[in-house]
Parts: C-alpha cells; structure tokens; sequence
C-alpha cells in the first residue's frame, strides 16, 4: 500500500499543469543564460553557473509551493483523505507515502534540471571557452543534489505545516517564511557577530540566534559559488549537511506523524 500510494502521489504531481509551468520557465531562464554570456565577457563560467543552479532552485522550490503543498492540503480540505484511511491504512503510512511521491517528484524534476544546466554550461564553454574559468562540471552536479535536499526538507515541513494549518494559503505562507529564513539566517549571523557589541541590541540577537537554531540552515546545502569557482569541498562538511538534512528531515516528518495520528478529521 505505501508503495501505491507513493506512485499515486507521484502521477498527480506530473500531471499537475502547474509543473509544466514550471519546466517552461525554468527552459526560458536556461536560454537566458546564455544571452547572458554574450553580454558578459569576464568571468562566463561563474555567471552562467551561478545562474544555472539559482534557476533551478528557484523552479524546484516551486514544484513544492504549487505543486507539493496542495497535493496533502487538498486532501484534508477536500475529506479525500478517508478514501485511504476507510481502506485500513495506518495515518503514518499515509503521510510517508505522500512524501515518497513527492521525493520522486522532485528527484525527477531535479534530474532534469540537472540535464539543462549542464547543456546549458557546456554549450556557453563551447561559445567562450577563453572566458570560462574553472568551474567543475562535477560540483555543479553536487550542488543540484544539494538543491534536491534543500526541497525534500522545505517538503517535510510544507506537509507538517499542512496538518497545523487551516488552509493551503496559509501553508504556502509558512513554507515560503521558513525558505526565507533558513536560507539567510547564517548570514545575519554571522553579520550580528562581525558587529560592535554596542551596536545590536541583546534582544535582536537572541532572536536571531532562536531563529538561526529553530529554522533549518538551507545555506548549508549552497555550493554555488564552489561550483562556479571549482573549489574544494572538505569532504567532512558534505557529510554533515547530509546528516542535519537527513536528521531534520526525519524529526520533522516524525513529528508530522504523530500530528496526523491525533488530527481530528471529522
């Protein structure tokens, strides 16, 4: 059954007319790139990098805004839920097959950003070659796994959000607040910290350190501008971000869990 529920959750997200949206804007913006590099005649290689990996973050994050987000909440808003759960099926494997299909979804989708980017990339090299620089074609593949982390994550929390909120726009809301701020919270941090100790009030930076501890840090999972540069990735640091994305993924989905065994459906 979580295997069916999975592959269910996973057509609906294909056949959903948003996604194709999505894939038209996301193809535009890869054709832009290479405009682009016909205006920029320094440093090609990085521009056209790190536009390539922001244009597919961008078009995954909203495979999860319209796309992941209204497959659960419609059907908590819709009752469809009882389809499934009338049938025996425990609440638990409900929510992980849900999220199965969603990761399926987004692995695709990602695979195929990859694909655009990296044609993308090689046929700007091909125009420029002199204008390049060294970005590694390898940590450009890398960085789009860590994009697909960064959007499993975002889709724990778009499905925990689900179960607490009243209705999917205040979903949408919730998940886009919690991208916001889990993707600058190390940078205000670290800003906070390289400030004079008189110029930030203690009231501002016990915030901040609550919302650097609460929210998931997704600057860890940004290799942008080591792609872009080739830089070396210490292989220790790869591995925690692969553990805290697992890790946080995992508290959040059992939390979700045990949420959705108590919701009231009725």
């Amino acid at each position: 059954m979580l295997q069916a529920i999975t592959w269910v959750t996973f057509l609906e997200g294909i056949r959903n007319k948003a996604l194709y949206g999505i894939t038209v804007l996301a193809g535009l913006m890869m054709a832009f790139t290479i405009a682009l590099s016909d205006m920029i005649m320094r440093d090609v290689g990085k521009v056209a990098t790190d536009f390539a990996l922001s244009t597919a973050t961008f078009a995954a994050l909203l495979v999860v805004l319209f796309v992941g987000i209204t497959i659960l909440a419609r059907d908590l808003e819709r009752k469809t839920v009882y389809l499934a759960l009338s049938r025996a099926v425990p609440r638990s494997r409900y929510l992980l097959g849900r999220f199965g299909g969603l990761c399926l979804l987004q692995t695709t989708v990602m695979a195929m950003l990859l694909f655009f980017s990296l044609a993308t990339l090689l046929l700007v090299k091909q125009l420029y070659p002199t204008f390049f620089g060294t970005v590694s074609l390898g940590l450009v593949g890398l960085a789009h796994l860590f994009v697909l982390l960064q959007m499993l994550l975002l889709t724990a929390l778009s499905m925990l959000f689900s179960l607490v909120a009243s209705s999917s726009f205040v979903t949408f809301l919730l998940t886009t607040l919690t991208w916001l701020i889990g993707s600058s919270t190390q940078e205000v941090k670290q800003l906070i910290e390289s400030t004079g100790p008189d110029k930030v009030s203690p009231a501002i930076k016990l915030l901040v350190q609550l919302a650097y501890y609460l929210f998931p840090n997704f600057a860890l999972f940004d290799l942008k501008a080591a792609a872009a540069h080739g830089l070396s990735i210490n292989a220790a640091s790869i591995g925690f971000s692969l553990l805290y994305g697992f890790g946080y993924s995992v508290a959040v989905l059992s939390l979700a869990i045990v949420l959705f065994r108590r919701k009231e459906l009725a």
